[in-house]
C-alpha cells in the first residue's frame, strides 16, 4: 500500500486507536510506579515507550522505510512539519537514549513520583497517579505529533 493514501478519516481513527494503546500503557506505568524499588518505575515506562513508540508510527505510516518510500513532497512535509513540532521520535529508529531524553522532559514529575512512593498508602496512590498521567502526556504528545505529521505528508490541513 502506498504511505501517502490515508485519508483525513483514517487518520483521525488511527489517533483514536492509538491512544486507546496508550491509556492502557498507561495504567502499566501506573502499576510500576506502586512498587517501592528505586527508578524501577523509570525503566518500566522506558521499556513500556520502547513497545510503543513503534506501534504509534506504524500505525501512521511513519517508520523510517514508510518515509522512504514517500514522494519527495511528502517526504519534505514529514521532516519539516517533524521539526515544527519538535518531535524526536516521529519516523525514528527509537532508542533507550530517545526515550529516556522524553522521559528528562518530564523531569519534575518524575523526581515527585520517586519521592511519595516511600510514603505509605498515600504515597503510592500519589505516585501510581503520576505514573499513569506523567506515560499519558509523553505518549498522547507522541500521538499528537504523529497525528500531525501524518496530515502533513498528505498535504491534508488541520
Amino acid at each position: 500500500m502506498k504511505t501517502d493514501t490515508l485519508t483525513r478519516l483514517e487518520l483521525e481513527a488511527i489517533r483514536a486507536e492509538c491512544q486507546q494503546l496508550v491509556r492502557r500503557a498507561s495504567w502499566v506505568s501506573a502499576g510500576g510506579a506502586v512498587i517501592p524499588v528505586p527508578l524501577l518505575d523509570i525503566a518500566i515506562d522506558v521499556g513500556v515507550l520502547l513497545k510503543i513508540i513503534p506501534v504509534i508510527n506504524q500505525r501512521f505510516q511513519l517508520m523510517p522505510e514508510n518515509i522512504a518510500e514517500m514522494s519527495e513532497e511528502s517526504r519534505t512535509n514529514v521532516w519539516l512539519r517533524r521539526a515544527e513540532r519538535g518531535s524526536e521520535l516521529v519516523g525514528m529508529v527509537v532508542t533507550r537514549q530517545l526515550i529516556r531524553k522524553s522521559i528528562e522532559t518530564a523531569g519534575v514529575r518524575v523526581l515527585t513520583k520517586q519521592v511519595t512512593k516511600f510514603v505509605p498508602i498515600a504515597g503510592q496512590i500519589v505516585a501510581a497517579t503520576l505514573g499513569y498521567w506523567v506515560m499519558r502526556k509523553l505518549a498522547y504528545r507522541h500521538v499528537d505529533d504523529c497525528f500531525e505529521v501524518a496530515l502533513a505528508a498528505r498535504g491534508l490541513k488541520n
